[in-house]
C-alpha cells in the first residue's frame, strides 16, 4: 500500500530533481552510468515503518553525480566515493559514509519541521510553524503558472484570506487593479500595501509588469509583524520573492502557450426594436401627463420631438412647441419595425435601418494572445544561476483596433560561495510594459442606442451629430493612447558566515538600484464623417488634432547592513536576534509637453512632438522631488522546547518628510505563542497533530497624505491691483497656504488573535484569526474661521477603525497514484470612522464615500430613501401631496422637501406608476432626513476556494473566487430608463414597468424626463442590489508524459496543459452587470474570458 502512496510522490520528484542519465537495470534498480572508475554501492531507502521511500535523492556529496530510489526504494550508484547525501521531502537529509561498504540500508526519520514551509518575513524567513503573527504565503507555482494571464496582481485575487483584489476591467494592461490588506487604514491615499520585490521597495505597477513565472513565491505580513518596515507599513507588506538556482545540473526550460480571449457576461441591452417599444410607450405616458385634456394621447403621437430621425428643422405646425413629427406613413413604430424609409419634407434621410442591430456586434468578437518564457537555471556547490527571458503579448476583444499590452523582460539571479564563510548574491532585472489604446469612444460611444448604419453606401464612416454618435469611427480613427512602464532593478548582497568562530552569527551588507520610467503618448486625430453620398462632412470630431507626451521617472538607491544570531542552548532553548541599518533615497521627476495641430489629417502619420511646427495651444510642465529614509531596526525571537515563542521588532524611521521635531518615529510588535499540542497533557490526543494559540500587538504607520515638501511654506508670485477705480497692477508674493510643524504620520495600532490547528498527521488543517485596527491620529481637513485668511493643512485629528477576521482549512491526501487536496479561506473587515472634527455627521444620498464621512458607519456607506410600492391613482397622489408637501398655509413646499412641484400637468410631477416615499422621521415631510443606513459598498466576506488532483501523469486544479455580501446601488447614465435621453435601455426593464393594465410592475411607469426617472430611481432602496457572487477564475488540466517516453529525446520534463481563466459565473444581480463592475454602468467594456493551450519542456 505504501508503494502506491508514494509513487506519485516519485514523479514529482523525479521531474524537479536535478538532471542525471538514468535508467533501469534489470527492471529493478535505478543506476547512474558515469564514465570514470569507481567502486559501486547498492542500497534500499526506508522509512521509520519500513516501508520504502520512493523518488529519494541520492548523490555522491560534492558532485551532482546521484540517482533517484526505484519503487522499491532500491538504488544503485556507480562511481561512489566517500559519503552519500540521501534526501527527500518531508525527511531529515542524512550523510552516510560508505568506507568499505557496498550495500546499504538507510532510515530515513520524519522532520515535523520540514513538513512545514519556510515562510519570507520581513528581513528573513521563518518556518511556517514557529510563526507568531498572521503571514500568508503562497507559492508561485500554485498561482502563477500555466495562466493565460500574465498581470500577478490580478492573479491573487481570493489566494490569500485577508487580502482583496479588486479590478475594474478585465483588458490586458488597463485592469487597474487595486489591493487592500484586511480593509482600510484611512481615508486618504488608495490603500494599497507596500510591495517590496526581492528587497527593494516598488509598487503594484511594478508588481504588475512582473513577469508572473519568475515568481518563486509572495509573502502577505497583515498584522503588526508588518512593523518591521515602519512608516510605510500600516497597509501591510507583500514581499515578492523571485526565482534563483537551486542544486543540480543545468536545466533549460521554455513554456509557450497561446489563449483566445472571448467575450463574457454582456449587459442585456435593448436592440433598436425594443428600445423605440420603450421609447413609444414612455412618450405615450408623457404626452398623457402633458395633455390630461386629451381622451387618447395616441392623438398627440405628432408631438413627439423626433429630432433623432429628422435633420430637418422647418416643415410643420408645432403644438406646444414641439417640432411635428414628418413620417407621411399611417404608422411610425410599424415603418421603424419593418425597415420602411423615413421620409423628411428635405428628402430621404434613413434608408438602411435594422431594428434587431446590436453595437457589441462590431465592437466586441475574439483575439488571439501569446506568451513565451526560457529559463536557465542550476547549481553546484560554488556557483548558481536563474536566468529567463519572456515575451508575451495580450489583446482584450476589442475586435476594430488595438487595445492590449506587450511584456518584455529578462532576470538573472546568481549566487557565489567564494569561501565556506562568504557568499555573494546578485540579482538584476529588465521589465517593460507597453500598453496600447484607443484614445477614444471605447467608454463613451457605445452608451448611444444606434439607430443608424455605421458606414455609408460605400464603406465609409457615416456622420451622425458631427460623429459624437459613431463610436466605431471615434475607435478606429481617433488616435492611440501608449503607456509604456519600463522597470530596471539591481541588487547585491555579501553574506559573512561567522559560525567557525560564533556559532550562528551572520553579518550581510547589501545595495539595491531601482530605475522605472514611464513614458506616455495620446494621439487624438481628426476623424473625418461622411454623409449617405460619400461626400466628406466638413464639421469632424476632434477637431484639431492633439498631441501630448509625458515622461515620469523614479531613481531609488537602498543601502543595508544586518547582523543575525541564530542558535540553540541545551536542546530546548531557541534564540534568534537580527539588528539593521537601511538609508533610501528616491529621486522623481517628471516632463509633459502637448500641442493641438489643426492641419493634422487622420491619415496622418504625425506623431513626435519636434516635427509639429506651427501648431497653437501648445503647453508644457514638470517637477522633481526627493525623500530620504534612515532606518534602524530589530528583531528578537524566543522559544522554548518548540511550545513557547515571543517575539518583538522595532523600527526607527527618520524621513526628510517632516519638520525636525517630528522627524524619527518609532514602531514595533510583540508577540507569541502557545503550542498546545506540545504539552505533556495532550500527547494522548493522537488524531491532533498541531494546536497553536498566537497573539500578536503593535504599532505600524503611514506616510499617506504627505508631500515631499509639506515642511516648506510656498511662496507664489502674481499681479495684484490695489487702489479703488483704475486700480494699478503691481507684482506681488504670497504665502500659499498655512505648514505644521506637528504633523506626523499616521500610527495604526493592531491586535491579531489566532489559532491554528491540524489533524490527522497534518493531513487537515485549519487557522482561524480576529483583528482590530485602529488609526487614532487619521490625517482630515478642518474648517477654520475665515478670517485665518489662508488654507490651513490637514492635522492628525480623525480616528478609524477596522475589525474583522480570516478562516482557513486545508485538506491534502494520497491514495495510491491518486493524489488531491482541497483548501478554502473566508474573510471580513469592516472599517469605521470613529471621529472626525467639524464634521456634520449628515449623510447624503446614495455613497458616503470620499466626500462624506459618517460617525459609527463604514466609509463605504449607503444611505437611501425608503419607499412604498407605486401609486395607482391620481387620488392616491394627490393625497400624499397634500399630507408632505405642502406647508401649513399651503402656500409653498415644507422646508428641505426633494419631491417634484405637484402641477397640474407636466411630465416632471408624480403621477400613478411612481414610486412613494416613506417619512421615516415622522415629521410630515420628505427630505434627506429620511434617508436611511442601507449597507457598506466594500466588498464583505471574500473567498476562495482550490480544489487540485493528480493521478499519474494527469493533473487538474480549479479556483474559485467569489465574494459573499456587497451592497451596490447603481450608478451611471443607463442604469435605469431614460434618466439621460436617448441612451441604451436594459432589457431587465421590459414589460416590468408600470401601466394601467399592470399595476403590479416592479418598476415605475415609462417616461422621457429624466428628472421624473431619477426621482423614481436615485438613492432609493428599490435601486439597492444585494451583490454574491462565486466566479471559476482558474481551470487547469495538464499531462506530463512519462519520462521515459521523453527521455530518448534529451527531455527531463513535457507536460501540456489547457487553462480557461474567469470561465464560469453564477451572481446575484439582477440586471445583467458583471459583479467585479461595481456600481458604474456607464462603462460597457464586457469583461472577457480566456482559454489558453501551453506547453512547459525542460532539457
Amino acid at each position: 500500500m505504501r508503494k502506491k502512496i508514494l509513487l506519485a510522490a516519485t514523479l514529482c520528484a523525479a521531474t524537479f530533481s536535478p538532471i542525471y542519465t538514468v535508467y533501469a537495470a534489470g527492471g529493478t534498480d535505478v543506476v547512474l552510468e558515469v564514465q570514470q572508475n569507481g567502486r559501486t554501492v547498492k542500497g534500499t531507502v526506508v522509512d521509520k515503518a519500513g516501508e520504502p521511500v520512493i523518488g529519494a535523492n541520492v548523490i555522491v556529496k560534492g558532485t551532482t553525480n546521484g540517482v533517484i530510489t526505484n519503487l522499491d526504494g532500491h538504488f544503485t550508484v556507480v562511481n561512489a566515493k566517500n559519503t552519500l547525501v540521501i534526501s527527500f521531502i518531508g525527511y531529515r537529509t542524512q550523510e552516510i559514509a560508505i568506507r568499505e561498504q557496498t550495500n546499504i540500508r538507510v532510515i530515513l526519520q520524519e522532520d515535523s519541521e520540514l513538513l512545514d514551509e519556510v515562510v519570507v518575513v520581513g528581513y528573513g524567513a521563518q518556518k511556517k510553524a514557529s510563526l507568531t503573527s498572521a503571514i500568508s504565503q503562497v507559492r508561485g507555482e500554485d498561482v502563477f503558472e500555466n495562466k493565460g494571464i500574465t498581470n500577478p496582481t490580478t492573479a491573487l485575487q481570493g489566494e490569500v484570506p485577508g487580502l482583496t483584489v479588486l479590478r475594474g476591467s478585465s483588458r490586458p494592461g488597463s485592469e487597474g487593479a487595486s489591493m487592500k490588506i484586511r480593509g482600510d487604514i484611512s481615508i486618504n491615499g488608495d490603500g494599497n500595501p507596500l510591495v517590496i520585490i526581492d528587497g527593494i521597495s516598488g509598487s503594484l505597477d511594478e508588481l504588475n509588469a512582473m513577469n508572473p513565472n519568475d515568481i518563486e513565491n509572495v509573502s502577505v505580513l497583515k498584522d503588526a509583524s508588518a512593523a518591521i518596515y515602519g512608516a510605510r507599513s500600516a497597509a501591510g507588506v507583500v514581499l515578492v520573492t523571485t526565482k534563483r538556482g537551486k542544486q543540480g545540473k543545468a536545466q533549460i526550460s521554455y513554456s509557450g502557450a497561446v489563449s483566445r480571449t472571448i467575450t463574457g457576461i454582456q449587459t442585456p441591452y435593448t436592440n433598436n426594436f425594443e428600445w423605440l417599444d420603450m421609447f413609444f410607450e414612455a412618450q405615450y405616458w408623457d404626452v398623457a401627463a402633458d395633455h390630461p385634456e386629451y381622451s387618447d394621447p395616441r392623438q398627440l403621437y405628432q408631438n413627439i420631438n423626433w429630432w433623432i430621425f429628422n435633420n430637418n428643422d422647418n416643415g410643420g405646425v408645432a403644438v406646444d412647441g414641439h417640432r411635428p413629427i414628418v413620417y407621411r406613413g399611417s404608422n411610425l413604430f410599424d415603418a421603424l419595425r419593418n425597415g420602411d424609409i423615413l421620409t423628411v419634407n428635405n428628402g430621404d434621410f434613413l434608408e438602411r435601418w435594422d431594428p434587431y442591430h446590436y453595437m457589441e456586434d462590431y465592437l466586441y468578437g475574439q483575439a488571439t494572445s501569446q506568451k513565451h518564457a526560457i529559463t536557465i537555471s542550476g547549481a553546484d556547490d560554488k556557483f548558481g544561476y536563474y536566468a529567463s527571458f519572456n515575451y508575451s503579448d495580450e489583446q482584450s476583444h476589442l475586435k476594430i483596433a488595438e487595445d492590449g499590452q506587450k511584456k518584455y523582460g529578462g532576470r538573472l539571479n546568481m549566487d557565489y560561495k567564494a569561501y565556506d564563510y562568504l557568499k555573494f548574491e546578485m540579482g538584476m532585472s529588465y521589465e517593460k510594459q507597453d500598453v496600447t489604446t484607443p484614445s477614444t469612444g471605447v467608454g463613451l460611444g457605445w452608451q448611444d442606442q444606434w439607430f443608424w448604419p455605421i458606414y455609408s453606401e460605400d464603406g465609409k464612416i457615416l456622420d451622425v451629430f458631427d460623429g459624437r454618435r459613431n463610436p466605431i469611427g471615434q475607435i478606429t480613427q481617433g488616435g492611440q493612447n501608449h503607456n509604456d512602464f519600463t522597470t530596471f532593478r539591481g541588487n547585491a548582497k555579501a553574506i559573512l558566515d561567522l559560525n567557525k568562530w560564533v556559532k550562528g552569527l551572520q553579518v550581510s551588507a547589501n545595495g539595491n538600484y531601482k530605475l522605472a520610467r514611464r513614458e506616455y503618448q495620446e494621439v487624438k486625430r481628426p476623424i473625418s464623417f461622411y454623409d449617405w453620398s460619400g461626400n466628406r462632412v466638413m464639421g469632424t470630431l476632434q477637431a484639431p488634432g492633439s498631441l501630448k507626451e509625458e515622461m515620469k521617472k523614479w531613481e531609488n538607491i537602498t543601502l543595508g547592513t544586518q547582523v543575525n544570531y541564530e542558535n540553540t542552548f541545551a536542546g530546548v532553548h531557541y534564540v534568534s536576534a537580527m539588528l539593521g541599518m537601511t538609508a533610501e533615497q528616491e529621486h522623481y521627476k517628471a516632463v509633459s509637453a502637448s500641442r493641438n495641430k489643426g492641419a493634422m489629417y487622420p491619415d496622418s502619420d504625425l506623431s513626435d512632438l519636434e516635427v509639429w511646427t506651427g501648431g497653437d495651444n501648445n503647453g508644457a510642465g514638470g517637477g522633481q522631488s526627493s525623500w530620504g529614509f534612515v532606518s534602524y531596526l530589530g528583531r528578537l525571537n524566543y522559544a522554548y522546547d518548540n511550545k513557547y515563542s515571543i517575539e518583538l521588532l522595532g523600527r526607527r524611521d527618520g524621513s526628510s518628510k517632516l519638520s525636525t521635531s517630528q522627524r524619527w518615529k518609532n514602531f514595533y510588535s510583540a508577540s507569541g505563542y502557545w503550542r498546545i499540542s506540545s504539552e505533556n497533557f495532550m500527547k494522548d490526543f493522537t488524531w491532533l497533530s498541531d494546536l497553536k494559540v498566537r497573539y500578536n500587538y503593535g504599532k505600524t504607520g503611514s506616510i499617506t497624505g504627505i508631500g515631499d515638501y509639506e515642511r516648506f511654506a510656498v511662496i507664489k508670485t502674481g499681479t495684484t491691483y490695489f487702489g479703488k477705480g483704475d486700480a494699478t497692477a503691481h507684482p506681488s508674493m504670497w504665502v500659499d497656504g498655512i505648514r505644521s510643524d506637528n504633523r506626523t504620520w499616521e500610527t495604526l495600532i493592531s491586535h491579531n488573535i489566532g489559532v491554528d490547528i491540524a489533524f490527522l498527521d497534518n493531513r487537515l488543517k485549519g487557522s482561524f484569526d480576529y483583528f482590530s485596527r485602529t488609526n487614532d491620529n487619521m490625517f482630515i481637513g478642518i474648517t477654520y474661521p475665515a478670517v485665518l485668511g489662508a488654507g490651513a493643512p490637514n492635522t492628525n485629528s480623525g480616528k478609524l477603525r477596522t475589525k474583522g477576521w480570516e478562516l482557513s482549512a486545508s485538506w491534502d491526501d494520497q491514495a495510491g497514484d491518486f493524489k488531491y487536496g482541497i483548501s478554502a479561506s473566508l474573510s471580513d473587515a469592516s472599517t469605521k470612522v470613529l471621529r472626525l472634527e467639524n464634521n456634520t455627521n449628515i449623510p447624503v444620498a446614495g455613497y458616503n464615500g470620499s466626500k462624506n464621512r459618517l460617525i459609527d458607519r463604514p466609509i463605504n456607506s449607503i444611505y437611501v430613501y425608503q419607499t412604498d410600492g407605486l401609486f395607482q391613482t391620481q387620488e392616491e397622489v394627490d393625497a400624499f401631496y397634500e399630507m408632505y408637501y405642502w406647508n401649513a398655509d399651503h402656500t409653498g413646499p415644507k422646508a428641505d422637501n426633494i419631491l417634484p412641484k405637484p402641477d397640474v400637468k407636466g411630465t416632471g410631477r408624480l403621477r400613478p406608476g411612481a414610486r412613494r416615499f416613506v417619512d421615516r422621521d415622522g415629521d410630515g415631510a420628505i427630505t434627506r432626513y429620511d434617508l436611511y443606513y442601507a449597507g457598506d459598498a466594500a466588498p464583505r466576506l471574500n473567498f476562495g476556494i482550490r480544489a487540485k488532483l493528480a493521478w499519474k501523469g494527469i493533473d487538474f486544479s480549479a479556483f474559485f473566487q467569489g465574494v459573499g455580501k456587497q451592497v451596490l446601488l447603481r450608478t451611471g447614465s443607463v442604469y435605469a430608463p431614460f434618466v439621460v435621453n436617448y441612451v441604451r435601455q436594459n432589457k431587465n426593464y421590459l414589460g416590468k414597468t408600470w401601466a394601467p393594465n399592470n399595476t403590479d410592475a416592479e418598476y415605475p411607469i415609462l417616461s422621457r424626463n429624466n428628472g421624473f426617472n431619477q426621482f423614481n430611481y436615485n438613492n432609493v432602496d428599490a435601486s439597492l442590489q444585494k451583490s454574491r457572487y462565486i466566479r471559476l477564475k482558474s481551470l487547469v488540466v495538464g499531462y506530463t508524459l512519462p519520462k521515459q517516453w521523453t527521455a530518448k529525446a534529451g527531455i527531463n520534463k513535457l507536460r501540456f496543459y489547457f487553462s480557461g481563466d474567469d470561465l464560469w459565473e453564477w451572481t446575484s444581480i439582477n440586471d445583467g452587470y458583471d459583479p467585479e463592475r461595481g456600481e458604474a454602468s456607464n462603462n460597457g467594456f464586457p469583461f472577457s474570458r480566456l482559454l489558453t493551450f501551453g506547453v512547459d519542456v525542460t532539457f
